[in-house]
C-alpha cells in the first residue's frame, strides 16, 4: 500500500472487469485502494500484484459494509469511491431465453437486485457519513440504464434505478462538496456478457478503456449527472435528465 498521505480509493467489484482495471490503474499512480469483492482468490491475487488492500465484501449485505467501516477507521476517509459491482439476471453461460422476465427465478432476481441496487444504496448509506468535502463518487450504471435493453429487461430496470438515485442525490451532495456521477457504458468485454452475445460481429470496449473514463469522471466539476460511453472511438458524453439544462454563464 502507498503511504497514508496518498488518495484512498474504495472500489467494489474490484476482482474483475472495470473494477479490476480501475484498481490496477490507480495503484500504478500511487493511490491506496481498498478493493472489495466476493471472489477472494482473484481479489487477493490482484492485491498481491498491485499493493491494494483486499476485503471480502458482499455489497448487498449491510453487515459487510460495517466491516468496511471498521477498516476505514484505520485507513481514513476515502477520497474516491467507485461503486461498480454488478451482475445480470442469469449467468453468462445461460441461453438468452433465461434472461427474459418470464424465465426469472426468485433467487436470481433477489441476487441481482442485491448487487445492482442494494449494493449502491448500502454503500452510499455507509460511506456518505465518513466522506469529506472534495470526495468524488462514480457509480457504474449502464447504457441499459438510460435506453431499453430487451436482452435483459430486469438488468435494465436495476440500472435505471441507479441512474435515478445518482441524479436525485447530486444536488444534496453538491451542497456538502461531494460529487457523484454515473457512468453508463455500452458493451464491455467482461465476465457478465452472455456467451450467446459474443458473436463474430460483436464489438466490445475493453475494461481498461472504460476504467480511464471512470478515473476522468472523478475529476469533473458536475455532480448528479449521467455519462454515456457507447464505444471506444466515441467520447464520453452527458445525457441530461428531462428539465436539466446547462447553467447559463
Amino acid at each position: 500500500m502507498a503511504s497514508n498521505s496518498s488518495p484512498l480509493w474504495l472500489v467494489t467489484g474490484a476482482a474483475s472487469g472495470i473494477g479490476e482495471a480501475v484498481t490496477r490503474a490507480v495503484c500504478r499512480d500511487g493511490a491506496r485502494v481498498l478493493a472489495l469483492d466476493l471472489d477472494d482468490a482473484a481479489g487477493q491475487a490482484i492485491a498481491h500484484e498491485t499493493g491494494a488492500l483486499y476485503q471480502h465484501c458482499d455489497v448487498g449485505d449491510p453487515d459487510a459494509w460495517q466491516e468496511v467501516v471498521r477498516l476505514l477507521q484505520a485507513l481514513g476517509a476515502p477520497t474516491h469511491v467507485h461503486l461498480n459491482a454488478g451482475i445480470q439476471i442469469a449467468p453468462p453461460s445461460a441461453p438468452l431465453a433465461e434472461y427474459q422476465l418470464e424465465a426469472m427465478t426468485l433467487e436470481r432476481y433477489r441476487r441481482m437486485m442485491s448487487v445492482n441496487v442494494d449494493g449502491i444504496v448500502f454503500g452510499l448509506q455507509t460511506l456518505l457519513p465518513v466522506l469529506e468535502p472534495g470526495a468524488a463518487i462514480v457509480v457504474t450504471a449502464s447504457l441499459a440504464g438510460i435506453t431499453p435493453y430487451s436482452v435483459d429487461p430486469l438488468y435494465a430496470m436495476s440500472k435505471h434505478a441507479v441512474v435515478g438515485l445518482v441524479r436525485s442525490l447530486g444536488p444534496t451532495l453538491e451542497e456538502r462538496g461531494i460529487r457523484i456521477n454515473a457512468i453508463c457504458p455500452g458493451g464491455i468485454d467482461t465476465a457478465i456478457i452472455p456467451v450467446e452475445q459474443r458473436t463474430d460481429d460483436a464489438v466490445f470496449m475493453s475494461a481498461a478503456h472504460v476504467a480511464d473514463e471512470v478515473i476522468h469522471l472523478m475529476t469533473v466539476e458536475e455532480s448528479g449527472k449521467t455519462w454515456a460511453k457507447v464505444s471506444e472511438d466515441k467520447p464520453l458524453f452527458m445525457v441530461r435528465a428531462p428539465g436539466d439544462r446547462p447553467a447559463v454563464p
